[in-house]
């Protein structure tokens, strides 16, 4: 164990109350903006590596002016060069293969437009990068650097038994794959342990009582991380398991449906209808974060904001009523994903997976949910090139027939509380079906 020290950086809105003083108050536009604050705290940590690890935590949406703070810190502050390290360590592989081959799929995502794909949907996400100075001082004066590790802590509210309650939702969770004379330079050191423990102290200080993060179950390093961090810092979590489902779109696709299907993406009318079934159908499930139309809309508009061709698609039926709707991201738009290391079944998709499509929020009877997701389907693949859809299910999922194929990956939900065992239970026990599963809300929009 050794002591770590890593950097909070806040933005602070100032505005005429603020900055404005008596004798010269602040009367134009121009003078209101924003600044940064600093805090600095310590953590222990289990890592190994030797060197010096710069850490920092901010949110994506000072992103664009995160030069202002590496500037503050006498690092490197040229954003091109930050957003290109942010590149190579976000495309690193996601193994979901274990040490032994066992396992279904490892893939690799390349986002486009880094840093504006990162920070379109999840705009409400801390980022948390672990830099390497390199001790190379460039022309100005200011440490050049390598990143090591990029995380993303997404905080959300949800329904708990009787209040909102305040979480984070990890993804992103990147340690750079660089290699010097056929050694990892950055791998085996237990980074991510390091990191988890700068989540952890930001939970605590952001008063955020739940976390979970959705875990490939092969993924051992990740998962041998998190158990001995949460155990480390006393507290107390679970697993449950989720699937993901691989569909070709040439065989799960019909034109008949994609015909009858319409485009509700900018029908305000047509998207509040959905959202009351959506409430309906998923709203008492685990960490269910669209608490409020308002937050469905959001969820919509920075959707299309960032990717024209994702919508919102519900199917009528002959008297134009919603039988069933979806929301249907098109990840090609975000990131080309690649597959590695394909064997069995997992070969056909091989070199067809640089575009996928992922529905979710599925509403409706199953019948007809079929016939959407045939639907859009077709449509993606014939107009948008998309081979592949992903699709999620759990333990008492209504579409899990419809769903089901030979290909499948296995995930984990990792649910963390700082609050008690008896506390996540009864929350658990309020998403159960009739059958006793509980429920996950498994709708986040880029996991």
């Amino acid at each position: 164990m050794k002591k770590r020290i890593y950097h909070i950086v806040t933005s602070n809105i100032l505005t005429p109350e603020l900055v404005g003083t008596p004798n010269n108050p602040v009367t134009q536009a121009s003078d209101i903006g924003t600044s940064f604050d600093y805090q600095t705290r310590e953590i222990d940590s289990e890592d190994t590596f030797e060197g010096e690890l710069f850490l920092m935590a901010f949110p994506i949406t000072q992103m664009e002016r995160i030069d202002e703070a590496l500037r503050h810190f006498n690092l490197y502050d040229d954003l091109d060069y930050f957003y290109q390290e942010c590149r190579e360590v976000v495309a690193r592989p996601e193994r979901h293969i274990n040490e032994k081959g066992q396992g279904k799929l490892s893939f690799q995502s390349y986002f486009h437009q880094v840093p504006r794909s990162l920070s379109s949907i999840n705009n409400t996400a801390i980022v948390v990068v672990a830099l390497y100075p390199t001790g190379v001082t460039m022309p100005n004066g200011q440490q050049k650097y390598e990143m090591v590790c990029y995380i993303h802590a997404n905080e959300f509210q949800f329904e708990g038994i009787d209040r909102l309650e305040t979480g984070y939702y990890y993804n992103m969770l990147r340690v750079s794959e660089k290699v010097e004379n056929g050694v990892k330079v950055y791998r085996r050191k237990k980074i991510f342990t390091c990191v988890f423990s700068i989540l952890h102290d930001l939970a605590n200080v952001n008063d955020v009582d739940y976390v979970y993060a959705s875990m490939g179950r092969e993924n051992q390093a990740i998962n041998d991380a998190l158990d001995r961090n949460v155990k480390q810092a006393g507290k107390y979590y679970e697993r449950l398991p989720v699937m993901v489902y691989s569909h070709f779109n040439r065989f799960l696709g019909r034109k008949k449906q994609a015909q009858k299907m319409v485009n509700i993406s900018n029908d305000t009318i047509r998207l509040l209808q959905m959202y009351r079934k959506v409430k309906a159908s998923h709203g008492n499930h685990l960490f269910f974060k669209y608490h409020n139309e308002v937050e469905f809309i959001k969820l919509v508009k920075d959707m299309k904001s960032f990717s024209e061709s994702s919508n919102v698609w519900m199917l009528p039926d002959e008297n134009g009523e919603m039988t069933a709707a979806v929301v249907a991201m098109n990840w090609g738009d975000y990131f080309a994903l690649t597959l590695e290391n394909a064997k069995g079944l997992i070969k056909l998709i091989a070199g067809l997976t640089e575009k996928v499509l992922y529905p979710f929020m599925g509403v409706g009877e199953p019948a007809a949910y079929k016939q959407l997701l045939q639907g859009i389907a077709y449509h993606y693949r014939k107009e948008h090139g998309v081979a592949l859809s992903f699709l999620l299910s759990y333990s008492g999922d209504p579409y899990a027939k419809i769903k089901k194929s030979m290909i499948c990956d296995e995930y984990y939900y990792f649910m963390i509380t700082k609050k008690s065992k008896e506390d996540l239970h009864q929350l658990q026990d309020a998403s159960k079906d009739e059958a006793g599963n509980v429920r996950l809300f498994t709708g986040m929009p880029i996991l």
